[in-house]
């Protein structure tokens, strides 16, 4: 690796600082102004703390996530949370670290949505990968299941603007709509020899459910032997089965309290169940897996 260019990085991490308190005040500005979503989570990592999170080095070199203290390479001006590929002592590393929050309760909320931004330290050597899942369990087990998963994978090096800047990302959760809780997890893999991977200024929002759409969580939507069973029905109700790319493949109507949908047709794989009230539009969706 070459020698990092630290004047320059600071010079960058001065213009985001800037960046980053007018991007801020535009969202708060669009949010009373646009959006009905409120916050439900945040972390800015201003306070250089994570203890909160729960770390895993699952490769057991010593080094994990942290809370980076930007003085190191950055001349202090703002905080973050980040995971090394390459350490000034130990040189190339080979992470495969796990980051992961804290229970967030969505209880009610609908229209589920985690953004956050992610950068590289260096803009020499940034082409870092990881991947943030969101689900509504908190072990690696749970993050690898995509039946309660929403997950989003990425190097970053493909995209120029993360060159030793943040870059914003938005992650659509509208699958996980009706959990309770759930939890996100960052994880730094496959990837060696390159420097600092950050993270920032991650929120999950959501928007309350209606009256109507109160009526619709108490929707039971399950799938055993390719049948799945929509419960609790009230009144008239269209359902769509969609694929995993959003294209459907099963619809229909119901006035029954429970409706068995037979899916012995479909291709073994993840689907969406979206169940639409006829009379309000209230919608619940689930994923599911056919097996």
């Amino acid at each position: 690796m070459n020698l990092i260019n630290f004047s320059y990085i600071a010079y960058l991490t001065q213009t985001y600082n800037t960046m980053k308190k007018i991007t801020l005040l535009l969202i708060i500005c669009l949010t009373f102004s646009f959006s009905a979503k409120a916050q439900l989570f945040s972390d800015d990592f201003e306070d250089q703390d994570i203890s909160d999170w729960t770390l895993l080095d699952e490769d057991g070199d010593g080094f994990n996530f942290k809370a980076y203290d930007p003085s190191i390479a950055q001349n202090g001006l703002n905080n973050y949370m980040s995971s090394e590929s390459w350490d000034p002592t130990a040189g190339a590393l080979f992470p495969n670290n796990y980051v992961i929050s804290p229970a967030i309760d969505v209880t009610d909320n609908i229209d589920l949505e985690l953004n956050y931004l992610v950068g590289g330290a260096d803009p020499s050597f940034y082409a870092e990968v990881y991947t943030v899942y969101v689900s509504t369990g908190n072990t690696i087990a749970d993050f690898m299941n995509p039946a309660i998963t929403v997950s989003f994978n990425e190097n970053i090096g493909n995209d120029p603007n993360a060159a030793g800047l943040f870059v914003n990302r938005v992650l659509d959760l509208s699958a996980l709509d009706g959990a309770t809780t759930i939890y996100i997890a960052f994880r730094h893999h496959d990837v060696s020899d390159q420097f600092i991977i950050n993270f920032d200024d991650v929120s999950v929002s959501g928007q309350l459910l209606s009256v109507d759409e109160f009526a619709l969580n108490n929707l039971f939507i399950g799938c055993k032997d390719r049948v799945i069973t929509i419960s609790n029905i009230q009144g008239d109700a269209n359902y769509r089965v969609l694929s995993i790319t959003g294209q459907d493949v099963l619809n229909g109507n119901t006035r029954l309290e429970s409706q068995n949908i037979d899916v012995s047709n479909l291709a073994s794989g993840i689907y969406i169940v979206e169940v639409t009230d006829a009379n309000s539009n209230a919608q619940k969706r689930k994923k599911i897996i056919v097996q």
